[in-house]
């Protein structure tokens, strides 16, 4: 095999084929003959040292490779165990978006189904120990029997212990019905205990219990049918938006109330249904868009 003038051999003698054929001893003889002994070595002891030193070199960046594996390892882990306590301590919601009814099953195995446009939310960490919920809208729960279970909204509290009811808090309005069990409805410094069949209502900073309240009409909303008795009319316009995720703009009502009930099921059905009677007129624009105003003499 040929060398240089420094007793190297050159690369330009092997075609890329061939060298890639050889194997680790044949290649590594062929380097080393082109290399001086050290003085007081064979070729063999000189052939030995190198193979150490490639060895050595190998395992030192085996080394490091293992290092740098565990490394971003154990970063992934950290950034995993960052989450998941993030996520734990962080309040659960649950949101029924404008046109949808949601179900969820708590941890201790309750039951609230939230109406539209509403949310609930509570904590993790804590809900084991203390039964804890907040709700801005409207929800019915199915509660399991255990500690005390509180619903906490902007205007009042309830409490139980196993039972159920149903909780409506929108704007100023705030009233609770109770299906089974016994319910303690809160209100700043005032408290009440309502029955199946009773209801609890706030009027005028007032909470007042009304009682002989047909079941169907407590939760009717749950299976699309909505119940209403003397209620202002923009309010029933607001529950007609969240049902159908639809945009009302109403003109020339007054200050009108209504009286009756109607299905999520169809949209033109419940403009009828509460327009008609009140002598107002309704267009429905791109589907979602519903203008009304009193009916021309």
């Amino acid at each position: 095999m040929k060398t240089d003038k420094n007793g190297h051999i050159n690369p330009k003698d092997f075609s890329k084929a061939h060298f890639d054929h050889l194997t680790t001893d044949e290649k590594t003889e062929i380097f080393v003959k082109g290399y001086r002994v050290p003085q007081n070595r064979s070729k063999a002891e000189a052939l030995e040292m190198l193979r150490t030193k490639i060895e050595q070199k190998n395992t030192s960046k085996s080394t490091k490779s293992l290092r740098v594996y565990w490394s971003a390892a154990a970063s992934i882990a950290l950034i995993a165990l960052i989450t998941s306590v993030y996520l734990y301590l962080t309040p659960s919601q649950i949101i029924a978006d404008k046109g949808r009814h949601v179900e969820y099953a708590l941890p201790d195995g309750s039951n609230v189904t939230i109406n539209a446009d509403s949310k609930i939310s509570y904590s993790k960490l804590s809900y084991t120990n203390k039964r804890i919920l907040k709700l801005e809208g409207e929800a019915f729960f199915s509660v399991q029997k255990g500690k005390p279970f509180i619903v906490s909204t902007k205007l009042g509290e309830v409490e139980v212990l196993g039972t159920t009811f149903n909780v409506y808090d929108r704007d100023q309005a705030f009233n609770v019905s109770c299906l089974t069990g016994k319910v303690k409805v809160t209100v700043k410094d005032q408290s009440i205990i309502i029955l199946p069949g009773e209801k609890a209502v706030l009027e005028s900073g007032i909470l007042k219990k009304n009682a002989n309240i047909p079941t169907n009409e407590m939760a009717g909303w749950r299976t699309g049918e909505f119940h209403f008795d003397n209620i202002p009319l923009i309010s029933i316009f607001d529950e007609i938006e969240r049902q159908f995720n639809v945009s009302i703009s109403a003109e020339g009502i007054g200050d009108r109330f209504f009286t009756g009930s109607f299905s999520n099921k169809n949209l033109t059905e419940v403009l009828e249904t509460v327009c008609l009677p009140m002598k107002l007129e309704y267009e429905i624009e791109n589907g979602n868009k519903i203008s009304i105003k009193a009916q021309a003499n």
